[in-house]
């Protein structure tokens, strides 16, 4: 397995466990939102106790606050839910966006060799054999030919070898 291909099983884990993570978070966040309205609702029903043991006035009040304050929890959680969510799509796509552009390298470091096959059968069908494979140079592939070291030198600027034939 290449570096490439372990670093993007490595990312796919990571993408897979914060998913994970964002799943729990999200139960999480509805169990409190479950247990807010419970307590909520206990309040609600505290209050109006109250109000019918100490006078309609005073329970009403306590009503209207403990409404006020049960609205501003439904919109905090429904606020910190939606920006989750948006936390949530921006992580996806950029996990994706990172494979797709590891992808497109890997094309184009594996397909460049893909590139020469047409000269090469174009020699070939001139009756020239020789072997052919890949040599990394630095850190990118290129087309390797055997030549025989010691027929050397030629060509204008002496780079040119003799092919070894096969």
């Amino acid at each position: 397995m290449t570096p490439d291909e372990k670093k993007l099983y490595a990312l796919m884990a990571v993408a897979e466990q914060q998913q994970n993570l964002v799943n729990q978070a999200v139960k999480e966040l509805q169990i409190t939102k479950e247990h807010i309205q419970k307590v909520i609702a206990e309040q609600t029903h505290s209050t109006v106790s109250k109000s019918l043991n100490t006078g309609l006035q005073e329970g009403t009040a306590e009503l209207i606050k403990t409404a006020k304050a049960l609205g501003h929890l439904k919109n905090s959680i429904e606020s910190t839910s939606d920006q989750f969510s948006w936390k949530i799509i921006t992580i996806i796509l950029g996990i994706f966006a990172i494979l797709m552009l590891g992808i497109i390298w890997l094309f184009s470091v594996y397909i460049k060799p893909l590139e020469n096959i047409p000269q090469i059968e174009s020699l070939r069908q001139q009756g020239i054999q020789f072997d052919i494979g890949s040599c990394t140079v630095g850190e990118e592939s290129k087309p390797c030919v055997r030549v025989m070291k010691k027929q050397c030198g030629y060509g204008k600027n002496g780079d040119f070898c003799v092919i070894d034939p096969k």
